[in-house]
């Protein structure tokens, strides 16, 4: 077992947030949280494990981690482009700060089914900040992608997606959102439309995801919609640590 260090989510949290990588029930977890505790002193630190994995489940709930969120990751193969002809949008590379500023808007404030924006000990602005950090991750990174559908007549920036691009010539989808004043116009689909058009056009022929089960607009959308199929399904266990994050006050609320 191995931790990593999230950086963005550790300057959004204000202390040392760790994620736990080859999680083994058959290892000393006592021992090995005591070495990481030691050595970042985390406020949170978060695991995920395939559903079928009972026994590094109930390991990982008898260390006192609890469940946060549960996954589906999902992949489609790319054949034939969507008409997107009759659409009063336009899908484009976010290339500029100007640019990037309402995308990093709709991404603060669009996500409602991540498991920063429903823990009761985190929340919305937790959530909203570490999308940001995320977007501005993907705006920086030479193997990442920001692109943005607008408006044709007005400019606006009325949706987002950002996606990477992996070794083996495939992508993985990663954010996307809705303005939530345009969310009730279909552009969740469209949007979607949009970022497989374009990706088709690069030569990408296979496309992988992870999504919230909680989040049955899209589930719906990327499974019945668009014919993503399932590949899996993970439970993610998160800990607190610390008085800044787990107060005494809110000692019994689990």
């Amino acid at each position: 077992m191995i931790v990593e260090r999230l950086g963005i989510d550790s300057v959004v949290l204000g202390g040392n947030v760790l994620s736990i990588q080859d999680f083994d029930p058959a290892a000393d977890f006592a021992a090995f949280e005591s070495g990481y505790v030691g050595k970042y002193g985390p406020v949170y630190v978060s695991c995920r494990l395939p559903m079928e994995s009972l026994t590094g489940i109930h390991a990982l709930e008898a260390a006192g981690f609890r469940l946060i969120e549960t996954q589906i990751r999902s992949s489609m193969k790319l054949r034939k482009p969507f008409d997107v002809s009759g659409f009063p949008y336009h899908f484009e590379s976010v290339s500029s700060e100007t640019e990037l500023a309402p995308v990093l808007d709709i991404a603060a404030s669009t996500f409602t089914h991540d498991r920063f924006f429903v823990d009761p000990y985190l929340g919305p602005a937790a959530s909203g900040a570490r999308y940001r950090g995320y977007v501005t991750k993907s705006f920086q990174s030479l193997d990442e992608a920001v692109y943005r559908l607008v408006d044709s007549a007005s400019g606006i920036t009325v949706a987002f997606k950002t996606h990477r691009y992996l070794a083996n010539g495939e992508v993985l989808l990663l954010l996307g959102g809705v303005h939530p004043n345009y969310k009730t116009l279909g552009l969740g689909l469209l949007n979607e439309y949009f970022e497989l058009n374009e990706l088709l056009g690069r030569g990408i022929r296979r496309v992988t995801t992870h999504i919230s089960a909680a989040n049955y607009p899209v589930f719906n959308l990327e499974i019945r919609g668009l014919g993503f199929r399932v590949d899996g399904t993970f439970a993610v266990f998160r800990k607190l640590y610390g008085s800044l994050l787990c107060p005494a006050s809110h000692a019994e609320a689990y």
